[in-house]
């Protein structure tokens, strides 16, 4: 089958999909995948908004699976990606194509329902009053469910109720199991190793690696899409995280002093010295994790702090958790079911893992890791993770599997892939950077405020951001995406633009922020009422997708430079500067204009879609990096008055009152 016949206007995919369009960057971006595929060489491809890269790199992996009879993952970083795929792309051109190959959706282990563990919870009356409703539920669904999927439910169990119920690796009996044959995960796996096409996301990818490999079929080729999310998603699965809320999994595993449920509660045939003295065991280690993070909590100033000494806080843990674990180890040498001995080894494991990874942080145990401490609400945690992911990265992928497609709307600083090729350790493969096919030239306007003081004058910044926030709502009267760089100053401006709702113009609004509810429905409200403002940071930057008229303002209130004093981002700067290398050039500016390109890119989704990008950071106008910034957005208009904004939006809203 030949590829570009595919693409073509008379080709397979127009007659097949409504409204197709030919899009000669489309075709461009299959060669390329094709080709890599064929020299079996990495590739990286940039591919602006609208160019179809979804399909570009499925077609010529499809046609190489199937004919070769191999094996490719497709690796996102949003759900949303994930579903697109499996739930519309890999179907439509499974029929298109009329090609006989198989996909799958790979989602991790604690994700799918385990009989097993339902009905052993249920026996031995685990559940509590407060799941009773749930419960029920769930019930009724098991019966029903064709994959025991959690996302299948059609509702939010019980964090705690699903952790009940769902598979756990390590308590997994396999072939062994009385439920091996029912069993959904099973049946997900042996699904997985039959097909052509398996799509995951980053995080399972890693776990993948982190887990020695043991979570993915062999595999032979690979697609990262949304490829500029990878350094920090690898870094976090790739490192260490010990908390309060681990420990106290752990514990409650065994005797839940508040439910009074657990594995103890289970073993009835233990004598009462026996469960006294684990019981005992356990407690020792709640009291000395109680104690642990209450030193670790007063040691820090602020709630993240990075750690730069060994033995900065006691290791009072390590002797309370080697003696529950020998406590353990004589239960297992008494059980007599399989089942319950798993059980005991399973918790054992989890003992000396823990134990482990306190030591390695505390002890500062692993070259080449940044060692940090967090607090977020009651959750107290102790982190170390790798400074530079590029030598495991290329050890692990692009010296081990080929070929491996990197593709993002934002992976190149004006065109040049260096910075992205340093980061992920990738020495060599094929370079390719395609422009939106999109009109930004008639559809977009960039409005570059004049009337907003540096960010270094704090006070005088927030004043200005907000007025200047004010003047351009008198004007969009909604529709407007609000992206900040801190929670603070978000939550500032929320609480300022709210108090002067009842006083002007602004009382028809509706103000919604990150944090009110999560990010899906925050998106689907903001849809439902054209008067309406949304006010987000990090997530919101990328990921969002908002098309249609529901959009046409994106306020970036300031330049999204990562914070030079989090410990990750300070470690790696430090490297930099060590290897001879000017820090804020040569990570802090790229690193910066990927995000500045994800947040411009949430504005125009679509080919009719108009608005207008206001940027309020002055620093574009007076920094040497500025240009670079601007330089790096499609070709559009530019203006610093306002009366060209309001013209502007006078232009779209007449034609929308048109076409009504």
């Amino acid at each position: 089958m030949n590829l570009s016949g595919i693409f073509l206007k008379d080709g397979i995919l127009s007659g097949k999909l409504k409204n197709y369009e030919y899009r000669q960057q489309q075709v461009l971006m299959a060669k390329a995948v094709g080709n890599a595929i064929e020299e079996n060489t990495h590739l990286i491809v940039e591919a602006g908004t609208g160019v179809g890269k979804s399909l570009a790199y499925l077609i010529p992996f499809i046609l190489w699976t199937q004919k070769e009879n191999k094996k490719a993952v497709i690796s996102t970083y949003t759900k949303a990606l994930q579903h697109q795929l499996v739930d519309k792309d890999l179907p439509f051109l499974k029929d298109a194509l009329s090609i006989d190959f198989s996909f799958a959706l790979c989602v991790g282990g604690e994700n799918y329902l385990c009989l097993r563990r339902f009905h052993q919870s249920g026996s031995h009356g685990l559940f509590e009053l407060d799941e009773t409703d749930d419960l029920k539920k769930l019930y009724e669904w098991k019966d029903k469910t064709k994959t025991g999927l959690k996302s299948d439910i059609g509702f939010e169990p019980l964090p705690k109720l699903w952790k009940k119920v769902c598979r756990e690796g390590d308590i997994c009996f396999g072939r062994k199991c009385g439920y091996y044959e029912q069993c959904f995960y099973q049946k997900a796996k042996a699904v997985e190793r039959s097909s052509h096409i398996l799509v995951t996301n980053h995080h399972l990818f890693f776990a993948h690696i982190a887990s020695g490999w043991n979570v993915l079929p062999k595999f032979d080729g690979i697609v990262f899409d949304e490829a500029h999310q990878l350094e920090d998603v690898a870094a976090g699965y790739l490192g260490i995280e010990v908390s309060n809320y681990r420990l106290k999994s752990l514990l409650d595993a065994i005797a839940n002093p508040s439910t009074g449920k657990g594995l103890l509660s289970r073993l009835e045939w233990l004598t009462p010295y026996t469960f006294v003295e684990i019981n005992s065991l356990a407690g020792s280690v709640r009291s000395a994790g109680d104690k642990f993070f209450s030193i670790l909590a007063g040691r820090l100033e602020e709630p993240t702090k990075r750690i730069r000494e060994e033995n900065f806080i006691p290791n009072l843990l390590h002797e309370p958790l080697a003696e529950l674990r020998e406590g353990l180890k004589s239960v297992a040498g008494m059980v007599k079911k399989e089942e319950e001995e798993k059980e005991v080894l399973s918790l054992i494991e989890r003992c000396d893992g823990l134990s482990g990874d306190i030591a390695d942080i505390i002890g500062q145990r692993l070259p080449e890791y940044v060692y940090w401490a967090e607090i977020e609400g009651r959750r107290r945690s102790l982190f170390a993770t790798p400074i530079d992911i590029a030598p495991i990265l290329r050890s692990q992928i692009f010296e081990n599997i080929s070929p491996v497609i990197l593709t993002s709307a934002t992976l190149s600083v004006h065109g040049d892939f260096t910075f992205l090729k340093e980061r992920l350790g990738i020495n060599n493969g094929d370079e390719l950077a395609l422009d939106s096919p999109f009109n930004y030239r008639d559809n977009a306007m960039v409005y570059i405020s004049s009337d907003v003081s540096d960010p270094k004058d704090a006070e005088a910044f927030e004043r200005d951001v907000i007025d200047s926030i004010k003047v351009i709502l008198n004007i969009t009267q909604g529709r407007t995406l609000i992206l900040f760089t801190s929670y603070e100053m978000l939550n500032k401006s929320y609480d300022a633009l709210n108090r002067s709702n009842s006083s002007n113009r602004l009382n028809s609004l509706n103000f919604l922020r990150q944090g009110g509810m999560d990010s899906y429905k925050l998106v689907e409200e903001f849809k439902k009422n054209s008067h309406t403002v949304l006010l987000g940071t990090h997530t919101f930057w990328q990921g969002v997708d908002i098309p249609g008229d529901a959009l046409q303002c994106v306020i970036i209130v300031r330049l999204p430079f990562k914070v030079p004093d989090d410990p990750v981002t300070e470690a790696r700067l430090e490297r930099l500067k060590e290897n001879g290398k000017d820090p804020f050039i040569s990570y802090q500016i790229p690193n910066a204009i990927l995000l500045f390109k994800q947040g411009f890119g949430r504005l125009i989704r679509t080919q009719s879609d108009k608005g207008i990008v206001v940027i309020l950071d002055p620093r574009v106008k007076t920094r040497f990096y500025g240009e670079r910034f601007l330089s790096s957005l499609p070709d559009c208009l530019r203006t610093d008055s306002i009366e060209d904004v309001k013209e502007f939006f006078d232009k779209i809203n007449h034609k929308e009152q048109k076409s009504n």
